[in-house]
């Protein structure tokens, strides 16, 4: 890799990221099939970028309304 290329993403698989999420595969389908996170499709297989989730999680984020 050069100097100047970016930095390639990590991807993760829909296993990974239920276990990041601490969640079910199925529910990561369903998020995935609702187009509520990004994806990729890479040769059939569906992958998704850290960044992306990083991204979905701080949206999807609910603030205390504690003082």
């Amino acid at each position: 890799m050069s100097a100047d290329s970016e930095p390639t993403p990590e991807l993760l698989t829909i296993a990974e990221v239920a276990k990041l999420f601490r969640t079910s595969k199925s529910s990561v389908r369903r998020l995935q099939q609702q187009r509520s996170i990004p994806f990729l499709k890479i040769g059939g297989a569906v992958r998704f970028a850290t960044s992306d989730l990083v991204e979905y999680m701080q949206r999807v984020r609910v603030e205390s309304i504690g003082k």
